[in-house]
């Protein structure tokens, strides 16, 4: 169909015009649709007189079909002159201002920069996402104006995830109505609005900042076609389902840049050449997690920084409830915090408080599973719950399946914590904690001598472990907490207080951790005489004593040993008593009475021979020996040595025979055949890499280090006197006995069991 050549149109309606010109174009209605932007549906309504036909969808199906302007003078009612409709020419930039204060995110700003640079046929998205108050929109604001000569313009729009999110077509409104385009011009309908943002966008090269996003579909219908335009949106969540976006997260500031944050807020910059001021300044800092916000809060109530406004501000932070003062009434990290907690699932935020209860800094989805109540199920409900905090950014993920928060996070969810109903997440978590350390310690050392008051059940699911390297390493990433754990439940579960510090003891013996095992067992014995419980103040006081004489505390040691035989004996524990008189034994050799040591030693050996308890036996015989080699008992000490050995060997206790290849070496050391000593030092080490005790491969490496020294290497054997330290921190060598501190009475030589 062609327009008549007077210029007049037949008197149908619009639609039906509009009809004949896309059929004799031989278009269908999809076909004019996409060439339009316009949706089908709504060119049908046209057509069928439904809708009427506007002067922009005129305008728009005329080129569209080459009706050569009759469409357009339908609507206009004269002729029109034939164009493309054009936005206006305007460079439109809505940015915030970008801050001057703007510090540690240069890595970031240079790998976005570098993505927006490079060639693509699509819009580059930048979906930045974090934890709440940690700069995100600062961070895009930055990158925007750093970009901002490469667009026709920029757009910024509050997407307003945190409150009543935007709807989407308001959004294309708005910006439809920044880049010029009257009021009257955008249409009502969903469809037709959205075809008319999607090629305006198009024909512009913008950069859209699209803030506090509340989720993808809100974000996904704002995304423009073709590879003009490019896209930054920042969000509290991972926006996951968009795909082909580059997702950063935005962390908390490197100390530095926080104390230089700090200082220009206060305007104290010059004055951080004052050592004292800057550590305060840094301790500050620290105090607010290096947390962007929470910097500017902070800095804001000190603003020129006089050393005793901050000294206050630091103690206010430590005394005072932290994120109390972390609002200047403006702003607030706790509301900030709060509004990220609103959009959770409910059975999510309840998951966040109880999670706060845990002692320790890590955890994993065991402790994770106890303290949220789904631990009657293994994996599932705690890894939903633990991904949902993960995407809300109010958890971390650390390595190997341990999770944290951010230390205001912690503060913000023990305050939930507090407001929730009781619901025993506490007791939960302190019942399934032993079961957890009673069955490594079981998997570790099954050969330990374990009393039926200490045995544990059967294990549930959140309490096994694969294997001997599972269960090391659930003791290594948990030791942090152990000492808090043990806090939590002296008081209100005393009974789980010295039963998890009795399973504790072996990882201490092994680790050599003696602060931690000293506090545990000092715990422990409170807790044994809150139950008033005769075996457990026993068995305490005996592993409390081990602690004190690890660490040279030999009086403390005694004293412990001391009331510990003397209740075993009321108690007519014979195993007790003779595990007491064994350490007895030790801290004899210790002060240099290795008679008395030999003695009790024999005395206590007696016992585990007739009880046929071969490891306590073999154990006793090594301290036997090292007391007889004390007293130059060179033969009789190797025959001691030989035979635990064997008992160890044949047990397959690695870990005991790698200490007594460790004191074979020093026996053959102190006899002066080197060759002999080294030989067992160098089987120490290879075996004692098996077992993973960095301990006794130090002590090894200083015994090769005795030997090169005596031979005359001195700088060889420096060199392994140092990687001694360095595979074990803190090592010291077992004492001689020439190098410890005598101290007469202090082992009654009277006891016997």
């Amino acid at each position: 169909m062609t327009a008549p050549s007077d210029g007049k149109i037949p008197k149908d309606s619009p639609g039906d015009h509009l009809r004949r010109f896309r059929i004799d174009a031989r278009m269908s209605l999809a076909d004019l649709a996409g060439k339009t932007h316009y949706s089908r549906g709504y060119l049908s309504k046209i057509e069928n007189g439904l809708k009427p036909l506007s002067r922009e969808i005129a305008q728009r199906c005329d080129e569209a079909v080459g009706a050569g302007g009759a469409l357009l003078r339908l609507v206009q009612g004269q002729p029109a002159v034939r164009r493309r409709r054009q936005m206006p020419v305007i460079r439109i930039v809505d940015l915030p201002p970008a801050s001057t204060w703007f510090y540690g995110r240069d890595a970031e700003l240079a790998r976005i920069v570098a993505l927006f640079g490079s060639e693509r046929p699509r819009a580059s998205v930048i979906a930045l996402f974090g934890l709440p108050g940690a700069g995100k929109t600062e961070l895009a604001v930055q990158i925007a104006t750093h970009l901002l000569d490469a667009y026709d313009g920029c757009l910024f729009v509050d997407l307003r995830g945190d409150q009543g999110p935007l709807a989407t077509d308001d959004v294309m409104n708005k910006v439809l109505r920044r880049l010029g385009l009257p009021g009257e011009l955008i249409p009502h309908d969903a469809d037709e609005q959205t075809a008319l943002y999607r090629s305006t966008v198009r024909d512009h090269r913008l950069l859209l900042v699209l803030d506090n996003a509340g989720g993808v579909s809100q974000v996904s219908p704002l995304l423009p076609p073709g590879g003009r335009s490019d896209v930054i949106v920042t969000s509290r969540i991972r926006l996951s389902a968009l795909d082909e976006a580059e997702h950063i997260q935005v962390g908390e500031l490197d100390p530095t840049a926080a104390r230089r944050l700090f200082a220009s807020v206060t305007g104290i910059d010059a004055a951080l050449d004052d050592p004292a001021r800057s550590k305060q300044v840094d301790r500050i800092a620290a105090q607010c997690g290096f947390l962007p916000l929470a910097v500017r809060v902070a800095a804001a109530r000190v603003r020129g920084g006089s050393d005793d406004g901050l000294h206050r501000l630091a103690v206010q932070l430590d005394e005072a409830p932290r994120l109390s003062v972390l609002d200047d009434g403006t702003r607030s990290v706790g509301a900030a915090f709060a509004s990220a907690v609103a959009a959770l699932p409910t059975e999510v935020a309840h998951a966040l408080a109880h999670l706060s209860l845990y002692p320790g800094r890590e955890f994993d989805e065991r402790s994770a599973a106890l303290l949220t109540g789904a631990s009657t199920a293994p994996g599932h409900d705690v890894a939903r719950l633990l991904e949902g905090l993960i995407d809300a950014c109010l958890l971390e993920r650390r390595y190997a399946g341990r999770f944290a928060f951010h230390d205001l996070v912690r503060l913000f969810a023990a305050e939930l914590a507090r407001a929730l109903p009781p619901e025993g997440a506490k007791d939960r978590f302190l019942q399934g904690y032993l079961q957890m350390a009673q069955h490594a310690d079981l998997i570790v050392t099954p050969s330990r001598f374990r009393a039926a008051k200490v045995q544990p059940g059967p294990a549930d699911w959140y309490a096994t472990f694969a294997d001997t390297v599972a269960a090391t390493r659930w003791f290594d990433d948990e030791q942090s907490a152990f000492v808090r754990v043990c806090e939590l439940a002296v008081v209100d579960h005393p009974d789980i207080c010295w039963r998890l510090a009795y399973a504790l003891r072996d990882y201490y013996f092994r680790t050599k951790r003696s602060a931690p095992w000293v506090r545990t067992h000092v715990l422990a014995l409170d807790a044994a005489t809150r139950c008033d419980d005769a075996w457990a103040i026993a068995v305490t006081c005996n592993n409390l004593g081990l602690a004190y004489a690890e660490t040279e505390q030999f009086e403390l040691a005694a004293a412990q040993y001391a009331r510990a035989l003397e209740i075993f004996v009321n108690l007519d524990d014979g195993y007790g008593a003779a595990n007491t008189i064994g350490h007895q034994a030790w801290l004899a050799h210790c002060l240099g009475h290795q008679p008395t040591a030999i003695r009790l030693g024999l005395e206590a050996l007696r016992f585990y021979e007739r009880h046929d308890v071969n490891r306590n036996a073999a154990i006793t015989l090594r301290t036997v020996a090292l007391a007889e080699a004390a007293d130059r008992e060179f033969d009789a000490a190797l025959g001691h040595l030989y035979r635990a050995r064997e008992i160890f060997s044949a047990a397959d206790l690695m870990l005991d025979e790698v200490m007594t290849l460790n004191c074979i070496g020093e026996v053959f050391s102190q006899m002066s055949e080197l060759a002999r000593s080294a030989k067992h030092f160098r089987a120490a080490r290879r075996l004692g890499r098996n077992v993973g005790s960095t301990f006794e491969q130090a002590r090894a490496l200083c015994g090769i280090a005795g030997v090169e020294a005596a031979a005359g290497r001195a700088q060889h054997a420096a060199l392994l006197v140092d990687q001694a330290h360095t595979l074990h921190t803190g090592y010291r060598p077992v004492p001689r006995q020439s190098a410890r501190k005598r101290a007469s009475g202090v082992v009654d030589e009277r006891q016997t069991v």
